[in-house]
This record gives C-alpha cells, structure tokens and sequence, in this order.
C-alpha cells in the first residue's frame, strides 16, 4: 500500500502542496498531516479549517498533547535557533510515529510530501537525508514547479481562503514566538505579540540561557537591530477582513 503524507503545518506553501498531491494521486491515499503545538497563531487555525473545507479533504493529526512552553518545562530548557528541541519533539518525533503506524498497517511506500519553497534548500537537504534514513520518499512540488510563496498565497486567495494573519508581519506562520526566528522577527514578536515576549524572555531568566545567540529578548529590544534586514519571503496576502 501507498500513502502520500503532506506536511500540512498552517503556511500557505505547505497548504498549496496538499492541494497539489490531491491532483497528483488517489484522494484516499493522500494524508494531510497536522501537529498541533498549542501555540499556533487562532487565526492559522481558522485557516487550516477553511482551506480542508474549500478542497474538501480532511486533516488528520498526530500530535503529543503538549504545548510549546510546556515541553520546555518538561525539557527544563528553553529551545533556540541552534537547537529547536521543541520542533523535533512537537513536529518530526510525531511524524515518525504516523509513519511506523502506517507501516503497522501494512503501508509499505510512503512519500512526504513538503511545501518548501527554492530558497529553503538547506531543510531540503535535511528533510531529504531524514527520508533517506528513515526509508520513506520526499517530494518537494513548489520547488519543481517553480512556484512562489506569493503564487501559493494567491491560489489560497482564489479559493476564497485568506491566508493566515501571521503573515502580516512574519515570514512564516510558524507558532507565535518560534524559537527558529532571528532578532528581527523578535522584534516583531515585541510590537504585535507582546504577551509571547514577555513570557519568552521571563523563560530566559528561568532557565538561564538566551533564545538568539549572545543577547537577550529583552537586550534587544533595547539596542533594536544594527541594520536592516531585508525579509526574503514576505508575501502580500491583501486586505483585512476589517478592510486594512
């Protein structure tokens, strides 16, 4: 048996790639996979609800219960951007455990599917090593395609699905507060999320150690950035429901 296992994590390019592999392959042999770190942005919920609805196709999750800030407790450390443990535990380790099920089940070819975009080809390369090693396929179709964040954010757009807020002011819509964000995302994080800041940099004095490499969240939002840094994969995903 085959399954097509779509990592399907809230972004719009992850949600262009499901809907990609549902023209590529049977529906009934293509997953969408979500893993639930508790601490996703309200609205990235909301638009991987609208976004299974307009395709028609469902989500199925594998998750550990556990929050962001939660496995950190249990962890007795803060994750950073050198050693995101929260992503391994919250996000690879339960794909692992979807795909032995699988196996269990007698699925003896599986492909995961990843909506990684040109310029993201060093977690190709890792991603593809993980294949590699754990005996399953990748399959990388906005890369072979040519196919933009912004052009995968449209096509959610045309379904009627607006992309999730997150993007308003992060490249990514990863969980609010993601340790693998640099020192301008942080300061982003500061001015639209000042709940998150304040409790990342409160577990940064719990724990003793800093999230960025040699500053604190509190230190830089201080001193601010030395110089502008130029976002690579921001998209413009239209107006706001309220019309701004």
């Amino acid at each position: 048996m085959r399954r097509i296992v779509v990592g399907y994590s809230g972004g719009v390019t992850s949600a262009w790639a499901a809907s990609w592999a549902l023209r590529q392959f049977p529906k009934d042999e293509v997953v969408w996979l979500f893993h639930d770190t508790k601490e996703e942005h309200p609205d990235t919920y909301r638009f991987l609800k609208e976004f299974s609805e307009a395709v028609g196709h469902p989500i199925t999750e594998q998750s550990d219960g556990r929050s962001v800030t939660q496995v950190f407790h249990d962890e007795h450390a803060i994750a950073n951007n050198r050693m995101a443990f929260c992503s391994r535990i919250l996000k690879a380790e339960q794909r692992d455990k979807y795909f032995k099920m699988l196996r269990e089940q007698g699925v003896t070819d599986i492909t995961n599917v990843l909506g990684f975009s040109a310029i993201e080809w060093q977690r190709v390369q890792r991603a593809t090593a993980r294949g590699w090693q754990g005996g399953y396929k990748t399959a990388f179709p906005l890369i072979d395609g040519n196919v933009t964040k912004q052009q995968a954010a449209d096509y959610c757009a045309s379904l009627g699905v607006r992309p999730p807020a997150m993007y308003r002011w992060s490249e990514h819509a990863n969980c609010i507060g993601c340790v693998r964000g640099g020192k301008a995302y942080w300061l982003k994080v500061a001015e639209m999320e000042p709940e998150v800041f304040r409790q990342r940099s409160e577990l940064e004095t719990e724990f003793g150690h800093t999230i960025l490499k040699n500053t604190t969240l509190v230190q830089l939002q201080q001193t601010g950035l030395k110089r502008a840094v130029r976002q690579r994969e921001s998209i413009d995903i239209g107006p706001c429901e309220c019309g701004g």
